[in-house]
């Protein structure tokens, strides 16, 4: 008799595109409010890219992880910080100025690095 094995492999594919109205949905636990969403996600990328360097093409911070995080983070700040939704008095979450720092250095020394090649 012979074993067969059998083995199975998970890919993860990065998101290229950034960002997406359905992954808000998905992220916020809700069904509707696509413009809302995605007024508030451009507002978001704008932020994070001008707290970098705006310098730099949006498909490339697009593609960085921490970047799809940050704007995450701050779409899910701002949607539920709407109106008298939240008592926060915070500017920005904590998380999301943790995510700018991390990505800052990161993402200009991706760049420099295709640059110089």
């Amino acid at each position: 008799m012979s074993e067969t094995t059998e083995t199975t492999t998970t890919t993860t594919v990065a998101t290229t595109s950034g960002v997406t109205v359905a992954d808000m949905q998905e992220y916020l636990s809700v069904d509707e409010q696509d413009d809302l969403l995605a007024t508030l996600i451009s507002m978001a990328e704008t932020d994070v890219i001008s707290k970098i360097d705006d310098s730099i093409d949006a498909s490339v911070y697009r593609a960085n992880d921490l970047f799809n995080q940050a704007v995450r983070t701050l779409v899910d700040f701002t949607y539920n910080s709407r109106g008298g939704l939240s008592d926060s008095e915070l500017a920005y979450p904590p998380a999301y100025l943790y995510f700018i720092n991390s990505i800052k250095y990161r993402i200009k020394s991706e760049v420099d690095d295709e640059t110089e090649s």
